[in-house]
């Protein structure tokens, strides 16, 4: 219905921001870092939406990016991940990372937001797996580099620095892990695994 929404940030609170677009207030609610991202009242912002509809009620729902919102989508064709969860996941972790995480099978990056239990995140890992092919994960699992090991490990020391893992660490890490055989993808699972992530 809406693409996306352009205007001056009217209001904000908690979870809920309201842009004035010529005169007309659209309320989305939007997840705790894209609320913390978005700017302040008086400002203008773009926000990309996704309406959510059930028998009882519309939702608007807002986010900063296009990532963000594909991985929404895929986030609540999950069984048993509903709008408010996925928010909640998002809230926690980028759309970036998050696409990280399930490309490499590493279900500890949500571990610490709270309400995703473990039976949740293992869901999420298997059913998302193949679904992530459009967002984020295919990017990684495709950065084989032709074989020049020397950028797929240089690549894959910035995404552990990344993730705040010292330069020497990261650049030890991936050397004890790195073969000839290695896409991105295999390599990051070897170095989260080495690393107890």
């Amino acid at each position: 219905m809406f693409g996306f929404i352009k205007g001056i940030i009217a209001y904000k609170l908690n979870d809920v921001v309201v842009l004035d677009n010529n005169g007309v207030g659209y309320e989305l609610i939007v997840s705790d870092m894209c609320f913390r991202h978005i700017g302040e009242v008086g400002e203008e912002a773009k926000l990309w939406t996704h309406l959510h509809v059930r028998e009882d009620e519309m939702t608007l729902i807002g986010f900063e990016d296009l990532q963000e919102r594909e991985v929404f989508r895929k986030l609540i064709s999950v069984n048993g991940v509903g709008p408010k969860m996925a928010l909640t996941i998002l809230g926690g972790i980028t759309a970036k990372d998050l696409s990280l995480a399930i490309a490499t099978q590493n279900a500890s990056f949500l571990k610490n937001i709270k309400g995703v239990g473990t039976k949740i995140r293992e869901r999420i890992m298997l059913e998302l797996k193949e679904k992530m092919n459009s967002v984020e994960s295919v990017q990684i699992s495709m950065m084989d580099f032709s074989g020049e090991k020397n950028v797929l490990f240089d690549n894959a020391v910035s995404i552990l620095m990344d993730w705040g893992v010292q330069k020497s660490i990261a650049e030890k890490i991936i050397k004890d892990n790195i073969t000839p055989q290695d896409n991105m993808e295999t390599l990051l699972a070897k170095a989260f695994k080495d690393m107890g992530r």
